[in-house]
């Protein structure tokens, strides 16, 4: 479904239908030209961030979508192939409906030419500014009807998509962008109805995140990431100021896990682990060993 925003602040919406999925931006934008030059209009969209991470499209692919009222026709114009006979007979209307030849017509000068490719290209991207100006929104919905992800585009940039993942008619992820880029993902991951996990970007890397394991409310789980790759994980229990554990990765391998830790910052074991997850030391700190009776 895809509605425009209007100065009246009203949406009309239309429901809108998926109708093919490519691999490639150039390949869906090929076959919405051949659509739209039969006047058939179309969206090509994809999970790439406006086509600004093209390594995102290889799992969605990029999706083109038409009115739903014209997806029958837009699948036949794109599975149809002209016959030679209708190419001739393209060619033929096209030289009967030609001018008839009036003699040798005077050379535009090269100025007027220039300026009138300047002018059009001008009048082009003035066009496309006004079309893409507001707030507009695109649906798109499994094949018995119930929507499953929506895209809200400020100005022409991609704002935020929510997503129904259990499609229980409720939404369950919000993705916001800024520029083109993720900044921020919130997630229901239990689905009932409360935020438990958040998760912060920087360049399109993952920089940290915060999760409610036990779904109270509170936050217990605080992960910080380096280029997109774990380095350390505290949990803080129930509103904890200090961490009860802490396990740290070494390029994304957790190599050490430090329990029982307490307000001075102290922790009563120490377990290190090979690359296999296997420990293979574990410290008791001396503060906290028990001495042997004599």
């Amino acid at each position: 479904m895809a509605s425009d925003s209007g100065d009246d602040g009203i949406h009309d919406e239309v429901k809108t239908a998926t109708i093919r999925t490519f691999s490639s931006h150039e390949a869906a934008q090929l076959a919405a030209s051949n659509l739209e030059a039969h006047g058939i209009k179309c969206w090509v969209n994809a999970d790439d961030c406006g086509g600004m991470y093209p390594n995102l499209t290889a799992a969605g692919g990029v999706r083109l979508s038409v009115h739903a009222a014209d997806a029958e026709a837009a699948i036949a114009l794109l599975n149809a192939e002209a016959s030679p006979a209708e190419i001739n007979q393209i060619e033929a209307e096209a030289v009967a409906s030609a001018p008839p030849a009036t003699g040798q017509l005077k050379k535009p000068a090269w100025i007027h030419i220039l300026f009138g490719i300047v002018t059009g290209i001008i009048l082009y991207l003035l066009y496309q500014q006004i079309k893409q100006s507001g707030t507009k929104y695109f649906y798109n919905y499994t094949s018995d009807d119930k929507c499953y992800e929506a895209f809200t585009y400020e100005n022409g940039h991609l704002f935020e998509t929510v997503k129904d993942r259990n499609l229980d008619g409720k939404w369950d992820a919000w993705i916001y962008y800024q520029n083109g880029h993720v900044i921020r993902a919130e997630y229901d991951n239990n689905f009932d109805g409360k935020l438990d996990e958040w998760i912060t970007y920087s360049n399109a890397s993952t920089m940290t995140a915060e999760k409610d394991s036990d779904f109270n409310g509170i936050p217990d789980e605080f992960v910080t990431y380096i280029n997109g790759m774990i380095q350390q994980m505290e949990i803080k229990p129930n509103g904890s100021t200090f961490a009860t554990q802490r396990w740290i990765y070494k390029n994304d391998v957790l190599v050490e896990i430090l329990r029982g830790g307490d307000s001075d910052g102290n922790f009563t074991e120490d377990v290190q682990y090979d690359p296999f997850l296997n420990p293979i030391s574990t410290n008791i700190p001396a503060p906290f060993q028990s001495s042997s009776p004599k």
